[in-house]
């Protein structure tokens, strides 16, 4: 099995907490994940209080993936980074399909999920800054350029979802990518 720059524990600094400590913690917040999907698609409802629990179990591990996102950008650039990304969510398909349908689903699940996608349109932007033009409207490309990176990642995302994970994600990442390149590092291609 490979392992990805995604896999537990993404970064060798976890503060105080060990290794094997982190990744038991990780593996009982997926079973809680697994249990909320198994009841929420029987038709019943999740064992959590409220809604936030709700959210908390789903996106429990949405620091991680961004991490992990921006420190495969800053090393390796976009491409690789959202391949990595693609093959980590591959990697355990079927989980990541039901919690990616039950999020599209549920409108609060889908509005809690647009509000974190603003922690990669910063991680994208941030990269696409340092490669681009300075000045206001360098920082203006630069926005543009993430919300089109991050709509084409959603975009193969989605349709991953929608075919029941077929084509698989890294095949529609590059081709979401390569109708997008185009349009991105434009100043990069000028200047460089």
């Amino acid at each position: 099995m490979a392992v990805f720059i995604f896999s537990s524990p993404p970064f060798p600094y976890t503060g105080l907490m060990t290794a094997g400590r982190r990744e038991r913690q990780l593996q009982k917040k997926r079973e809680i994940l697994d249990r909320a999907l198994a009841a929420l698609d029987s038709g019943g409802q999740a064992d959590v209080r409220s809604q936030a629990d709700l959210e908390a179990i789903f996106f429990h591990d949405h620091a991680d993936l961004v991490r992990g996102l921006a420190e495969v950008l800053d090393r390796a650039g976009l491409v690789e980074a959202f391949q990595a990304l693609a093959r980590h969510l591959e990697e355990d398909a079927g989980p990541w399909l039901r919690r990616l349908e039950r999020i599209e689903a549920d409108p609060s699940l889908r509005a809690r999920r647009a509000g974190l996608d603003r922690d990669y349109q910063e991680v994208l932007s941030a990269h696409f800054r340092r490669l681009g033009a300075a000045g206001p409207q360098g920082e203006r490309i630069s926005e543009l350029e993430a919300a089109l990176a991050l709509a084409a990642l959603q975009g193969a995302q989605r349709l991953w979802v929608k075919g029941r994970g077929r084509p698989v994600l890294p095949v529609l990442v590059n081709e979401a990518l390569a109708v997008v390149w185009p349009a991105l590092y434009g100043h990069a291609r000028r200047h460089g």
